[in-house]
Order: structure tokens, then sequence, then C-alpha cells
């Protein structure tokens, strides 16, 4: 039905366009310069038509080519995007397996036509720099830090994990502190720095930087402990190395207060301090510690030192035996401090007593010791070997030579 209204519209349509032509043809004249063109106006619809349907076909003959155009360019694009990611991957692969000259030739050839251009250039970076190609190692840095404006920190974290692992560390302070810059509280950037500190025994840097590690650097309360507590220990044998008792007595002022009562560090301090020349304050320290928290590392270094009263230093070690009694190393304490009071006999038997509680190679030494100078050679004999024994040390079963034989 709408063919047949379609073929009679066309039909009246030519009829109209037929008699207009006979009543009227029209005239058309077209002149430049001295050309001149004539013709009937329907000629000239004609001829406007027949250019307005080959500029169209022109038109949709463009947009056809360009479609097609891009359907190639694309196609290339996903061909060079599958390659690069493809070459990345076994770049990877290469570079954790350790061929790194093979990651190195894989990621490079691919970084342009991957996505991650900076991970390409960063592996690349790490590649040279196993193979001993700093220059190498340097160019991929550089490249890697122009793919984003935002790549500056993972370049410079890279840079300096190379440098620290070459020994450089004054370089690689330098990195870490500009990159701290631009990202303060970054828990990479804070890792590394407080390898750096350790590397450099810079403590007082390590000091201030435990706080920042604590918020930010993802260690534990018990790990951040242990590097205040390195760090401090760091300090006092820097100190220590001067020798001077002033400067010691300064520096345990300013530890923190919650620091006095942690043994490892006090028995540091009180063993420098005695090396140092001030027994007296090393032995008031130990002696007030005591009081406050029993421990027999404080309790036998207790005996190992001079104060400046010997009287009453061992009146207050024997004021603790009403609690510890039973305890060895007060026993052995007490000994030795009646030796430095030149009580003989009391020094002989608090040695028995801790003897009695612990056999240890300690007390049989100064049993043995105190044998001797007490003319009981047989007895310090004894304890001499037993004392050996107890170390380990004793001397193989081997024949001897007889007095008797040798008196023959």
């Amino acid at each position: 039905m709408k063919i047949f209204i379609a073929v009679l519209l066309a039909l009246a349509l030519s009829a109209g366009l037929a008699a207009a032509i006979q009543q009227d043809s029209g005239y058309i004249l077209i002149a430049y310069g001295q050309t001149t063109v004539e013709m009937t106006i329907w000629v000239g619809v004609a001829v406007l038509t027949v250019f307005l349907i080959l500029v169209i076909l022109i038109f949709m003959s463009l947009r056809r080519g360009a479609k097609v155009s891009d359907s190639i360019g694309s196609f290339w694009t996903v061909r060079r995007a599958v390659r690069g990611r493809s070459h990345t991957t076994l770049g990877m692969i290469a570079f954790i397996e350790g061929n790194w000259a093979k990651a190195r030739k894989l990621l490079t050839d691919s970084a342009k036509d991957t996505e991650t251009p900076l991970i390409n250039y960063l592996l690349a970076a790490r590649a040279s720099h196993a193979l001993g190609d700093a220059p190498g190692s340097r160019h991929y840095l550089g490249l890697a830090e122009q793919t984003s404006n935002k790549a500056s920190i993972a370049v410079a974290l890279t840079q300096a994990k190379m440098q620290i692992e070459n020994g450089r560390l004054e370089e690689a302070l330098a990195t870490l502190t500009r990159a701290r810059r631009n990202a303060e509280r970054h828990p990479s950037v804070l890792t590394l720095l407080k390898k750096v500190y350790i590397g450099l025994r810079d403590w007082n840097s390590l000091l201030a930087l435990i706080p920042d590690l604590r918020k930010h650097g993802g260690i534990s309360e018990e790990r951040a402990a242990e590097l205040e507590r390195e760090a401090l220990m760091g300090q006092l044998e820097h100190t220590a190395q001067q020798g001077d008792a002033t400067a010691l007595q300064q520096w345990w002022k300013h530890v923190p207060r919650t620091w006095h009562r942690d043994n490892g560090l006090l028995l540091s301090y009180c063993r420098v301090l005695v090396a140092a020349g001030d027994s007296a304050s090393a032995e008031k320290l130990l002696r007030q510690s005591i009081k406050l928290s029993w421990h027999s590392d404080l309790v036998k270094l207790y005996g190992l030192i001079a104060g400046y009263d010997v009287a009453r230093q061992l009146s207050a070690a024997e004021s603790w035996c009403k609690e510890h009694s039973d305890d060895a190393v007060l026993l052995l304490t007490l000994g030795r401090l009646s030796l430095r009071n030149e009580l003989w006999g009391k020094a002989r038997e608090y040695f028995e007593q801790a003897y009695q509680l612990s056999p240890n190679s300690e007390v049989c030494f100064e049993l043995g010791r105190l044998m001797v100078n007490l003319d009981e050679p047989a007895a310090a004999e004894r304890f001499t070997r037993e004392a050996l024994q107890l170390q380990g040390q004793s001397l193989p079963s081997l024949p001897q030579p007889s007095l008797s034989k040798l008196k023959e």
C-alpha cells in the first residue's frame, strides 16, 4: 500500500514538473570574465541536484574512511597494549628470578606500551643496580620521575634502598631527607630513615624519629621500645668513650624517667660509671634501685663494686636477707662485700651457703681463692677443680707421673 501511494505521488510530481517545463522553461545566465553559461532553470535545478548528491556521497565516503582508519588505529593500539602487558609480565618474572639483564630489556622495551611505565622504569633501575650499572640506574630513575608528577617519592625510595645496599648511608640520608620534605609521614620513608640512623649510629636522630615511627611507621609499641633502648644504649656507649663521670651523670639526667627502671640500661650505666671512676654514685643508684625492684643482676653487680662506705654497703645488703635469704646471688654478693670489709670468716660462711643453694663456677672460684689464702690447699684444689668442671673446662683424663716412682 505504501509503495503504491509513493508511486502515485512520484507520477503526479513528474506530471506537474513536465507541465511546468512546457509552460515556462525559465532562463539562467552565469557570466564570469569573458565566459558565459546559459541554461534553462530546470537544467540548473538538475545540475544543482546532481552536485548536492555528489557532495553527500563524498561526505559519506570520507566518514566511512575515517571509521576504517580509526578501527585500524584502534587495532594497533590494542595490539601494542597487549604486547606491553605481556612483556611487562615477563620482565617482572625475570626480575623475581634474578635474571637482571633479561628483566631490564623486557621492562624497558615495553615501558612505552604499558599504562604503568613508572613500574617498568623503577624495576629497570633496580635491575641495573643488581648488574652494577650505576649510570643505568640513574638513567632509568630519571625516566621514572618523568612519568608522573607523583612519582618523586617512589623514585626517592628506590634510590635510597639502592644506596643503603651499597653502604652509601650518607647519600641515602640526603635522599630520604629530601623525600621527607614532600612526605613527612610516609611509612616507608620513616622505615628507611631508621635503618640509615642505625647504620650511621646517629642515636640522637633515631630517638627524635621514634615518635613518628610510633604514629605513622606501622611498628608495634614493643618494637618502638626496642629501638629506644638501642638508641639510649648507643648514646651511653658514645658518652662513656669520653671517660667523664660528670658527662655520664648529665646524660642520665636527660634520660626519660621511665627508662631509669630498665635493668639492662641501669646495669650498663652503673658499669660505665665504675669504669669512669665513680663507684660511689653507682653503688648508691644500685642500692636505691634494688629496694624498688629486686633483680639478681643488680644484686650481683652490687657485690662487684666498692662504694664510698663499704661497711654501710655490707649492712645494706644484709638487710635484704630478711626477704631473700634463699637467694644464692645475694649470698655471693654478701661474701664479696665481707671480703671488702676483711671479714674472712663471714665471707666463707656466705660463700658456703651460696654453694649449698646453687653450686656454680663463680662461687667455687671464690671459695677456691679464699681457701688458698686461708691455707687450706686441699679444699682450694677441690673447689677450683669443680669450678673448672662447671665451666666445661675440665682437663681430659690422662696418665700422670707418680711421686713415689719419681723418687725411685
